[in-house]
């Protein structure tokens, strides 16, 4: 049937397929039925993209999944060929495809391979990108000057978005790399209309990375005042959504940008959008207002066909629903439903579920159904899941261990939480470091050795100095009601072991203190000795079990045993043999576990003997320096 279509589709059995290629090889006409079949998919991949944006988005999102196989043949055609433009044109064409679809691989895979051909146009002799109104693939190739110029910046600028939060953080460490980002940086300047789209904006982004931009908030101002200025009505919603998802606090930015998706038909922004803005009303206490806007954002997503988003909308849903209605059997069921089927759209979208589903866990006094949520979340991390996501579930982990008065645990992870934050997140969120300082506060008062309360007392006093001031927007692990009981309870035990005046001249001084100087405060009150149980990482980029992006999408099993005592092994120190790549000697899946810094559970023992029916001796030597 034609791709318009919907009707019966057709596939070929491999013998026949086999048979098929060897006559045309026969007759010497392999090479042109491959280009009419590249050139036909590449007209439609270029031709119906801007559908993705508008009021065919559904139509167009499940012609372009029903195609995936051609289109993909056709990435590969051009790839064989060396047909740079086509390769080009396929890639810019399907970006936007792969982020709403979520297939990552194809988006890393070949904005990469597409990047591999032509000159490097952020190198020390490119020339710097003049005005290109448009899109580069808005006519078919071949391309020449300014266009193609850009077609090829473009490739690149989406591999490295690809990369996510790891590869952000990897960037931020190498010099090479950091070498790149400078080169974005000079390829652009203020007025281009191209940075005011994708993936244009990710000069904004260069800009934070290399310190060029003191923070997230100012990044996502200036790109929403050049959207303003010089971008279109979409690419100003795009930009508005970011920053109420990033780093807004009110609900107006998300308001603006629900009103300029719906304009345009697009209801996957339209989902977006009122996702956004519930979430700023949730921060409010408004929480009527939260659940409507949550239940339209679940019903957006469907129409959409964006799959991964609606469980991830339900369960923000039932967790408000939860705080409307303590108790109601019904939501508690929609919420670990929602966590359930948002597991199976990555780590991304596991994590927003399963995260809210520990806190209602925790608030119900089932802590160690609490601490089996967040350990399945970080079996379903894989190995380009950004640090962020580790740290923020590593933080979570700690205040459970708090609840459970697990204090020498919680410490431990906190430290490791702060190792996985603190690059990234003091540049884009330092809301999620600052998060940590309240926990931390928490556990050292409990803990009780000698100076941990003056240090708790100095967390204390930097969070709420910093708290007000740090911005986070959508990058916010916990709900408003966790955050107080956390500060709550870390005043009561510190308030308890000092006396008035210890606290607060130790409140005061705490006050002062920048997030870096809060961050180390906490890692060295945590680690008075020598590290243990740090999570061992490889050589070079920051990879996980080895390892924000830019996107906006981007936040009982019988697993773990019901007490996490018996289970956890969060304070066990690295075994001395394994603190050295190339050790000679067999090698166990708990000492892989021990080694990726986790917890020993059934689920993290089955990850590693996955991983070691995998890689084998590699599985271990990734991890280590």
């Amino acid at each position: 049937s034609a791709p318009e279509e919907s009707g019966m589709r057709f596939r070929l059995l491999e013998t026949v397929a086999e048979y098929a290629g060897e006559r045309l090889d026969e007759a010497g006409e392999r090479a042109a039925v491959e280009r009419a079949h590249l050139t036909y998919y590449r007209e439609l991949a270029r031709t119906r993209d801007p559908d993705l944006r508008g009021p065919r988005q559904a139509v167009t999102l499940a012609l372009f999944e029903r195609e995936h196989d051609n289109l993909s043949t056709a990435l590969r055609t051009a790839q064989a060929a060396g047909a740079e433009q086509e390769l080009l044109c396929l890639v810019h064409s399907l970006s936007w495809f792969w982020q709403l679809r979520n297939h990552q691989h194809d988006s890393r895979t070949w904005s990469a391979a597409a990047g591999a051909f032509g000159p490097d146009p952020f190198g020390p002799t490119a020339p710097p990108a003049e005005p290109f109104p448009g899109r580069c693939h808005d006519v078919p190739p071949p391309w020449t000057g300014e266009r193609l110029r850009e077609a090829r910046r473009g490739v690149r600028l989406y591999a490295l978005a690809a990369q996510g939060g790891s590869g952000a953080t990897a960037l931020e460490r190498e010099a090479e790399l950091r070498a790149r980002l400078g080169g974005i940086v000079a390829a652009y300047r203020p007025g281009l209309p191209q940075i005011c789209r994708q993936p244009g904006t990710v000069w904004f982004f260069a800009r934070l990375m290399t310190g060029a931009l003191t923070g997230l908030d100012e990044t996502l101002s200036l790109l929403v005042a050049a959207c303003r200025a010089d971008g279109e009505p979409w690419d100003l919603a795009f930009a508005l959504l970011m920053r109420a998802r990033l780093a807004g606090d009110g609900p107006e930015e998300a308001a603006e940008a629900l009103a300029l998706f719906e304009e345009a038909g697009d209801a996957w922004g339209t989902a977006e959008s009122l996702a956004a803005r519930g979430e700023a009303y949730e921060r409010a206490g408004r929480l009527a207002e939260a659940a409507a806007d949550f239940g339209r954002a679940a019903a957006a997503a469907g129409d959409a066909g964006a799959r991964s988003q609606v469980p991830v909308f339900t369960a923000r849903l039932a967790a408000v629903r939860l705080r409307l209605r303590p108790g109601d059997a019904e939501a508690e069921r929609l919420l670990a439903q929602a966590a359930e089927e948002a597991a199976q759209w990555g780590a991304e979208a596991a994590g927003s579920g399963r995260l809210l589903l520990a806190q209602h866990y925790a608030h119900t006094g089932r802590t160690g159904l609490a601490q089996e949520q967040l350990g399945r979340a970080e079996t379903e991390f894989g190995d380009h899941t950004p640090a962020l996501f580790w740290g923020l579930v590593g933080g979570m982990r700690a205040w459970v261990d708090c609840l459970d008065g697990a204090y020498d645990r919680a410490l431990d992870r906190l430290a490791r939480a702060v190792d996985d934050l603190e690059t990234l997140a003091r540049m884009v969120a330092p809301y999620l470091l600052v998060t940590q300082f309240a926990t931390g506060a928490w556990a050292l008062g409990g803990r009780g050795r000698a100076g941990d309360a003056r240090s708790g007392a100095r967390l204390l006093g930097a969070y709420d100095a910093q708290a007000g001031g740090a911005g986070g927007g959508g990058f916010r692990p916990y709900t408003a009601r966790t955050e107080a009981l956390i500060r709550r309870r870390a005043e009561a035990v510190l308030r308890t072991a000092l006396a008035p005046e210890a606290y607060d001249a130790e409140y005061a001084a705490g006050a002062a203190l920048a997030v870096a100087a809060g961050a180390g405060l906490l890692r060295r009150a945590a680690r008075p000795g020598p590290a243990r149980g740090a999570r061992m990482r490889g050589g070079g980029a920051d990879t996980r079990m080895a390892s924000a992006g830019t996107h906006p999408q981007k936040l009982g099993g019988d697993g773990m045993n019901a007490e996490p005592d018996e289970m956890s092994r969060g304070d066990v120190p690295t075994p001395d043999r394994l603190l050295h790549s190339g050790a000679e000697g067999e090698f166990t899946a708990e000492d892989l576990v021990l080694a990726s810094g986790r917890d020993v559970t059934p689920e993290t023992l089955a990850w590693a003997e996955r991983r070691m029916a995998e890689k084998g001796r590699a599985s271990l030597d990734e991890l280590l320096p």
